[in-house]
């Protein structure tokens, strides 16, 4: 059942088991011109396989934002990202983004000792309240140069949306992948990277727009992922985003606890496993 969600029931309280983190970690952000993105695409698939557990990373393709640490002459040009977080001791962080740093001189540097709770905020602008959503997801099965190109090509189509729209290249891999595929109710253990295609903007008028730019990013990226799904990154996509997220043999287990403890689907307020007959 672990990994079912609000399926079986309603937390009323939780025992947290705390991992001691900062208050000061090694991480920020990272920019570069977009039209570094192949090439750092290719540093970034090599790069990520020798990290250690205490690093995490993330690819963003996205506008740069009016914000004080952006250059003047750089706001609202496409951009790419790369952020992180190192937990480990502070002074090993600049050994571990060297190689990044030495890939290609960047266009904004803001990598270096953070409070963990300032690194949380650091993006937090770029979703202001009430501003509009549509996403998809996908689980690229590697960065292969036919990845790349089609990354390549759909972003592109940024810079005529909103200045919000992004694309997240998320690497897990690491204690994520060494957890065995049979002990939790998440599947895509061996998935080395998630992909979210993250469709924001304001105006009304350009919700079709942004709809119809996710959908097609991630059809053309399809033949290049597996058929599966990241359930936290999911939308209203049914019953079939749902099975696609658990996988079939997973989803026929919790829809058999589901009908067993839950048959009148009281827990539905959620990516809904389905009793049959409802």
């Amino acid at each position: 059942m672990r990994g079912g969600g609000g399926n079986f029931g309603i937390v009323t309280s939780f025992t947290y088991r705390l991992h001691p983190v900062g208050p000061i970690v090694y991480g920020g952000a990272i920019f570069y011109p977009i039209e570094k993105a192949p090439d750092l695409l290719r540093f970034y698939r090599v790069w990520t396989p020798t990290l250690p557990d205490e690093v995490t990373t993330m690819v963003a393709f996205l506008t740069a934002p009016p914000e004080p640490f952006v250059p003047q002459p750089l706001i609202g040009t496409p951009m790419i990202a790369v952020a992180l977080c190192y937990i480990g001791p502070i002074e090993q962080g600049e050994a571990i983004v060297k190689p990044l740093r030495e890939f290609a001189p960047p266009a904004i540097d803001l990598l270096g000792p953070i409070p963990y709770l300032a690194l949380q905020k650091m993006f937090d602008a770029s979703a202001p309240k009430g501003i509009r959503a549509y996403w998809k997801t996908a689980y690229p099965r590697d960065l292969s140069d036919q990845t790349i190109r089609v990354l390549i090509e759909q972003t592109s189509k940024l810079r005529s949306l909103s200045p919000f729209a992004a694309v997240h290249l998320h690497h897990v891999e690491g204690a994520v992948s060494r957890v065995d595929a049979d002990e939790t109710a998440f599947s895509q253990r061996a998935a080395p990277y998630i992909l979210n295609i993250v469709g924001l903007w304001q105006d009304p008028a350009q919700t079709d727009q942004h709809v119809a730019w996710a959908r097609a990013f991630a059809q053309a990226l399809q033949p290049f992922s597996t058929d599966a799904q990241y359930l936290n990154f999911l939308g209203n996509e049914g019953e079939a985003g749902v099975k696609a997220a658990y996988g079939a043999r997973k989803y026929e287990r919790l829809l058999a606890l589901k009908e067993k403890y839950d048959p009148t689907n009281l827990f539905h307020l959620n990516q809904n496993i389905r009793p049959k007959g409802l």
